[in-house]
């Protein structure tokens, strides 16, 4: 079937006019008269890391004591991982090797005992705290549709796990953000200029929109265009007709709006690919030689995307923190957003897993190395440019195995947060209890018999720790950013909880001098 310019254009222009009357237009302005540096003058970036599908982190983190691995074991007849075979890691105020990491992470384990890592253990989507009486008694709300692909990465990258129960401000009623998003709103204000505070090269897009503010979406390439299909003719097309909708007079709503989104982003990708040729080109040729080595992929292995995203945001961050006099962006603050599926390893887990961790393993490693190699040439001055990397996923998954080799979708897990600025070489949180002996009744970390973990930190807690390292601040800030987070504390300190829960933030950031 072939389309003429004009059908294309016409049904392109019925498309974007039905858009304009059924949802709000994109606003490039925000509003964040709170937000501050932070304690930093220079430049700062988050990097969410989304797995997709459900990570299993009962894997990738795991008890080496005698009772706690001889637990983990009998969940895990043939996905157990031999003591002899883990990782072993020591984390501050706890036993030496009380820990092991999955075989794969090995640059992980590196990392880690280099104060570089953290994991932040059990956490999870929660509307308010819950203990397992409140889940099983249904006192308190549940996230909607638990253990769905679907909606936990909604809740995820929301931080609205059960949006029938939480109070949304005015601003945020009756639209689809996340965390991240509505982070960016507050933020604008210490960027110059109207550059998008998010650029994603993957992950889940729910997590990077705003209500105001909005993410500049791009392949896992770096390239902003559009995905070209196999025909040659209908990408010409395609472009042709949309500089055709940006130019059009006859629509003067039309014009003014979705016509000025698309001037709007084309004037944000060249700037975009200037700053990016200018920051890095101002780069030693070493330098430049020694990270474009630390993201080659190892000799032989072909499918990885991580890795090739997260180059790309170091490239993004150097062009961000390169002042402007010099052809950077000169921004202060910015989000990037990347993300790696296959997670969800219901069949077969092994060797699917195994695969997965060791791509993650090599690309955290090499933005790592890449940030350290920025920092210590002093090529920003007294102020290099800071980043803080962290892994989100749909859910854990059961400790118990299944009868297929795999493991099923579960709830609370392990997050890994990855920086110069972090508190490594420590497990925030609360370890789960891996005890399934007596099946559901003994344990209160497990909501079932097969070990699906009751968080006992909040998403909400988890990104606002981030959100407030870059610079968010104030009541009002807060409250559009993670409007739960109030009502969940507030319940915390009421019920009894204990101090980590009762807590805004979790302590895996640390402090400004």
């Amino acid at each position: 079937m072939s389309f003429s310019r004009r059908q294309f254009l016409r049904g392109t222009s019925l498309g974007l006019g039905y858009l304009a009357v059924s949802s709000p237009m994109p606003g490039w302005l925000g509003n964040a008269t709170a937000a501050t540096l932070s304690g930093y003058a220079g430049y700062r970036a988050t990097v969410c890391v989304f797995l997709l599908g459900g990570n299993d982190t009962n894997n990738v983190l795991v008890p080496r004591d005698s009772t706690g691995h001889a637990q983990y074991l009998d969940a895990r007849s043939t996905l157990g991982i031999p003591l002899a075979e883990l990782r072993p890691i020591n984390p501050v105020n706890m036993a030496a090797g009380a820990y092991g990491l999955h075989p794969s992470l090995q640059k992980l384990q590196a990392l880690f005992e280099q104060e570089r890592a953290a994991f932040v253990c059990n956490v999870g989507p929660l509307t308010l705290p819950m203990r397992k009486a409140d889940y099983e008694s249904g006192a308190v709300p549940r996230p909607d549709n638990l253990f769905s692909h679907s909606d936990q990465q909604d809740a995820w990258a929301s931080g609205i796990s059960n949006p029938s129960t939480v109070d949304l401000p005015a601003a945020l009623e009756g639209k689809a953000t996340g965390w991240g998003g509505r982070t960016a709103d507050r933020l604008h204000t210490l960027n110059p200029g109207e550059y998008p505070e998010v650029t994603s090269f993957g992950g889940k897009a729910l997590y990077t929109t705003g209500a105001e503010r909005q993410a500049m979406m791009v392949s896992s390439s770096g390239i902003l265009e559009m995905k070209q299909t196999a025909d040659a003719d209908f990408n010409t097309l395609r472009t042709e007709a949309l500089a055709d909708v940006v130019a059009l007079h006859n629509n003067v709503t039309l014009e003014a709006s979705y016509g000025g989104v698309f001037t709007t982003a084309q004037t944000f990708s060249a700037a975009r690919a200037t700053a990016r040729d200018a920051a890095w080109n101002a780069l030693p040729l070493a330098t430049r030689e020694h990270i474009d080595g630390l993201f080659a992929a190892p000799q032989g292995v072909t499918g990885w995307t991580l890795h090739t995203q997260l180059y790309q945001v170091v490239r993004d961050l150097i062009a961000g923190a390169a002042p402007s006099a010099s052809g950077g962006l000169g921004v202060r603050r910015q989000m990037f957003s990347v993300g790696l599926g296959g997670f969800d390893t219901h069949v077969g887990q092994e060797a699917t897993q195994n695969a997965l961790l060791l791509q993650v393993d090599f690309a955290l490693d090499a933005f790592q190395q890449a940030m350290t190699r920025l920092k210590t040439e002093g090529l920003f001055g007294v102020n290099p440019p800071q980043a803080t990397l962290f892994t989100m996923s749909d859910f854990g998954r059961t400790l118990a195995e299944n009868s297929d080799k795999g493991s099923d979708h579960g709830w609370g897990s392990h997050a890994i947060v990855l920086g110069d600025r972090v508190q490594g070489r420590r497990l925030h949180g609360t370890f789960p209890s891996l005890d399934l002996s007596s099946g559901a009744a003994s344990n209160p970390d497990s909501v079932d018999a097969k070990g699906r973990w009751l968080p006992s930190l909040s998403v909400d807690q988890y990104g606002f720790t981030l959100a407030t390292w870059l610079g968010l601040g104030g009541v009002a800030d807060r409250d559009h950013a993670f409007p739960n987070l109030t009502n969940y504390v507030a319940a915390a300190t009421s019920g009894g909880f204990p101090a980590a829960a009762r807590a805004y933030r979790i302590p895996f950031l640390l402090s400004d001098p």
